[in-house]
């Protein structure tokens, strides 16, 4: 520090002892409130493009005790990304579903149909039934996730709890590609977020702060069976490129099978695919594959037994998560139209089928 310098702190730190202190916490508030300002701008702009989304499946849980299948239902978010009625949610929220209804935040309520859907990606696309019915509704801006940095600024609207154009701020974590998690199309990347998501958030869109769809909520890692502060969301470029495929609607709800979970049940290899819930309306359930009816809690985990396990799909059996890319690879090379093998236990008998891709 120059002589100057040390003449001009010297005189200036008086000053800045009482008076800067005051400015920079002005200069904060400020700040604050333009940024509060600037978010309440956007939630205006794009808070109509989401959607509220109701599902209604079957649930076979009762039929051992009472012989009666009964309804079931359940909710999630969604966001409108197409003229024609199209919209992007989670696949776990539709992936069983018998009916699907969306609603807009004008009220207007609409049916619905699943178009495509990734259970990898845990993306879907469904589409509004009559779609010419959507008229000057709000069509969210899709960004480029890639563009997107650890440290932005994102938030996400959806419907936490069943309470409605929910709100919920936070930063980019992280980003995160899970092992053996992948597709014909590239890797599944999700970006961890701290902004609040809970149940009815998932398929709600990730917005960052142009306004932009950069991801879409899927899932939450808790401790305590709520959210604690580490969320993920489907990167929007995942959801673009998987989407393209509107032909592999599966219609199930299933886990893959752990070693030890295939040994309880008398499995006659280490893996395998669960079904638990089955949609008539999709590919499984034209098929024939039934879902789980006798409810059981396995290591804190509430399950549905009873129902078909896939052994094997295209020739190759099913031992874990990366058989599963596996099958992905094998089945991107055929051909839409060309039959695919299939092995299925079921109560205790293998038998294969086929399916057409």
């Amino acid at each position: 520090m120059s002589l100057i310098d040390k003449a001009l702190w010297v005189n200036f730190y008086p000053y800045y002892n009482t008076n800067m202190k005051k400015i920079l916490y002005f200069l904060f508030i400020l700040t604050s409130t333009v940024s509060a300002q600037d978010l309440s701008k956007l939630y205006k702009k794009v808070s109509s493009s989401v959607v509220y989304i109701n599902i209604e499946s079957l649930d076979y849980s009762q039929v051992l005790f009472s012989n009666q299948v009964n309804k079931e239902e359940s909710l999630g978010s969604g966001v409108l990304v197409g003229e024609n009625g199209l919209i992007w949610t989670a696949a776990h929220v539709i992936e069983a579903s018998e009916k699907i209804t969306v609603e807009f935040s004008d009220g207007d309520v609409y049916e619905a149909e699943v178009i495509s859907s990734d259970t990898n990606a845990d993306v879907a696309l469904i589409q509004v039934k009559d779609s010419f019915q959507i008229k000057e509704k709000t069509i969210a801006k899709i960004g480029n996730s890639d563009n997107s940095d650890i440290g932005d600024t994102v938030f996400i609207i959806g419907a936490p709890h069943g309470f409605r154009q929910s709100l919920s701020k936070g930063i980019i974590s992280g980003k995160y590609i899970p092992e053996n998690l992948s597709n014909q199309f590239e890797e599944v990347e999700f970006i961890q977020t701290d902004a609040s998501i809970n149940p009815g958030n998932s398929g709600g869109p990730m917005f960052n702060m142009n306004g932009e769809v950069i991801g879409i909520a899927s899932r939450i890692y808790t401790t305590s069976g709520g959210f604690d502060g580490i969320g993920f969301a489907v990167a929007s470029n995942v959801a673009q490129k998987v989407l393209q495929n509107r032909e592999n609607w599966a219609g199930i709800e299933s886990l893959v099978m752990s070693p030890e979970l295939t040994a309880l049940l008398n499995v006659p290899q280490k893996g395998g695919i669960l079904i638990t819930k089955v949609s008539t309306k999709g590919k499984a359930g034209k098929l024939g594959l039934i879902g789980g009816f006798i409810p059981v809690n396995i290591a804190g985990q509430e399950i549905l037994l009873g129902g078909d396990i896939i052994l094997e799909i295209a020739g190759i059996k099913i031992e874990d998560t990366s058989s599963l890319k596996l099958v992905n690879e094998k089945l991107s090379s055929k051909e839409n139209g060309t039959k695919i093998s299939i092995v299925i236990l079921r109560h205790g008998q293998v038998f294969p089928t086929t399916y057409n891709k």
